[in-house]
């Protein structure tokens, strides 16, 4: 009884048909409305795409950003400056939770990401008037400012996303795989097509840019479909639950009677009317906790002067009491201010939350550590004679391809268990310095061939698309339906925080790879097969050579 008291809310059940409303508007909802030609998986594929679009084109125009700043650590230095960005961006998205909607979160983001940019593409490429210097720290303070735009789109979504089936959640995670695939043909294509590196790099940007137009008209067609609408208003309420809060306080003497039908942990509150109250029931406080045979819809009992002379009932008595079917029961403390228990409230649930997922937040961060720690830093760092500058985009282009194959095969329909996904996380870790062999030292790596660190960045990119979607697709069915937007929350600042340390630690694999490479492209030609040498043989009048081969 003192635990049942000890807890928290009180659930209406039957305020509607105290007023008087039809029992069909009481019946739960039914099924949801189809999605017609996967219009709603579409634009979250695209907008998957859309908030990793400007981090993808800043990484993949590594060409001209490494003629533009040579001997300089910009690949290094924009990674960390996003990801640094991205995690501030993700604990102020999980503060402000519950201040702005997802349309407004997600709105505020595109806005951001548009005009910055607008602004690199036309004032710092297209004009290009900036000294060097000042251009490398517009470079950078742009990919800040683009990195908290984009990540408050991005857990957003993934809150967003956590209210709805799990296939919706896999479409984003395909959506931002894609964005690197995208950007990797676009950065071929105009590399291609124009020699000049500003004008390719320029029209790189534009074609990014328009694609993020296109997701902002999408979003806001997706967000009033009936199946959105549908799920936003089975999380509203499951978040609510139609709750009231009983406040009692402490000194007050209020019983819960068990159940006597085989609900133990429910009664029924009435609200008796002081109209009628009798000097018995006003020494009972007016409250009345019973638990008979709760029914929502059965009328309230009349007293027998109102069934003689309805006249003599007052008007308020003519239409049903409402009944409350009661789970817990608040005490009040008035001492504690509500602000402050709200933040309780939001921190508690939060380590609930985290509680309930850990492997799975273990998991997505070390995944994305192995990744951070490789991609894009030490993967533009590895020399090729033969390809020259095209080779850390071929490893890039390869990473994001794969990692897009790897994001649609997590939609396969395989249970991962927690160990097994913890292990192959684990696991990854190989690929660290297996991929740092084939850049370190600069002058001499110690892997030599082109084929080698194509085959690790295929490999890195497939586990990343796999095991770095399949957590995120699961974590939030092992909570319950009102806490799924804080899982997808606790999981994106997992996510980030793997992306933080694993851009940390590539400044330490960068110092392993020794001072710039100034000397000569060495080249490494194929051995020749050996051979035995001739053996002579020699008699008296000729000289046989006996060639074996």
């Amino acid at each position: 009884m003192n635990e049942t008291l000890g807890r928290g809310y009180a659930r209406i059940e039957a305020i509607r048909a105290a007023r008087g409303e039809p029992l069909a508007a009481m019946a739960d909802p039914g099924a949801p409305p189809p999605d017609r030609y996967n219009s709603v998986y579409f634009t979250l594929f695209v907008a998957g795409a859309a908030f990793l679009l400007p981090f993808n084109s800043f990484i993949m125009a590594v060409d001209y950003f490494q003629h533009e700043f040579p001997d300089t650590t910009i690949m290094f230095d924009m990674s960390t400056v996003y990801i640094a960005s991205a995690c501030v961006a993700v604990v102020t998205n999980n503060l402000l939770l519950d201040l702005f909607t997802y349309n407004t979160r997600i709105t505020f983001g595109i806005l951001v990401s548009l005009a910055t940019m607008l602004f690199v593409a036309v004032c710092n490429i297209g004009w290009d008037g900036f000294s060097m210097r000042v251009s490398y720290t517009i470079n950078l303070v742009a990919i800040g400012v683009v990195a908290f735009g984009c990540t408050v789109q991005q857990a957003s979504y993934y809150g967003f996303t956590g209210c709805l089936p799990p296939r919706y959640t896999q479409a984003v995670m395909a959506g931002e795989s894609a964005a690197g695939f995208w950007v990797s043909l676009d950065r071929i294509v105009t590399k291609y097509s124009f020699r000049q590196p500003h004008s390719s790099t320029f029209m790189f940007f534009v074609f990014s840019i328009l694609i993020l137009l296109g997701h902002s008209m999408l979003h806001h067609v997706m967000m009033r479909h009936p199946l959105v609408q549908h799920y936003l208003k089975l999380t509203n309420e499951s978040r609510h639950r139609k709750r009231i809060q009983l406040h009692l306080n402490p000194n007050e003497d209020v019983t819960l009677m068990e159940s006597e039908v085989g609900e133990s942990s429910y009664g029924v509150l009435k609200l008796q009317s002081p109209a009628l109250s009798t000097t018995a029931e006003t020494e009972n406080k007016a409250f009345s906790f019973a638990n008979p045979l709760y029914s929502p819809t059965a009328a309230a009992p009349v007293s027998p002067p109102c069934v003689s002379e309805p006249s003599a009932c007052p008007s308020a008595l003519l239409t049903p009491r409402p009944s409350y079917k009661v789970e817990d029961v608040v005490f009040d403390t008035p001492e504690r201010p509500t602000s402050w228990r709200a933040f309780k409230c939001g921190v508690l649930a939060r380590w609930a939350v985290a509680r309930a997922i850990y492997p799975y937040m273990v998991s997505i961060g070390l995944v994305y550590f192995t990744t951070l720690s490789l991609y894009p830093g030490i993967a533009s760092e590895v020399p090729s004679c033969r390809l020259g500058s095209w080779m850390p985009i071929i490893l890039m282009s390869a990473f994001n391809l794969f990692d897009f194959i790897g994001k649609i095969a997590a939609a396969w329909p395989y249970e991962w268990s927690r160990s097994q996904l913890l292990m192959a996380s684990g696991v990854r870790l190989l690929l660290v310095p297996l991929m740092l062999l084939c850049a370190a030292p600069r002058h001499s790596p110690h892997i030599v061939g082109d084929i080698y660190p194509i085959m690790f960045s295929i490999v890195l990119g497939f586990s990343n698309g796999l095991f770095g979607s399949v957590p995120m697709i699961m974590a939030p069915s092992r909570v319950g339906r009102e806490h799924r937007e804080i899982a997808g929350n606790m999981m994106t600042l997992s996510y980030n925080g793997g992306l933080l340390s694993g851009s940390l630690v590539s400044y330490l694999l960068l110092s392993m790879l020794g001072a710039p490479a100034g000397a000569p492209c060495r080249v490494y030609p194929t051995p020749q097969l050996p051979t035995i040498p001739p053996i002579t043989t020699t008699t008296s009048n000729h000289t046989f050579f006996t060639v074996s081969h």
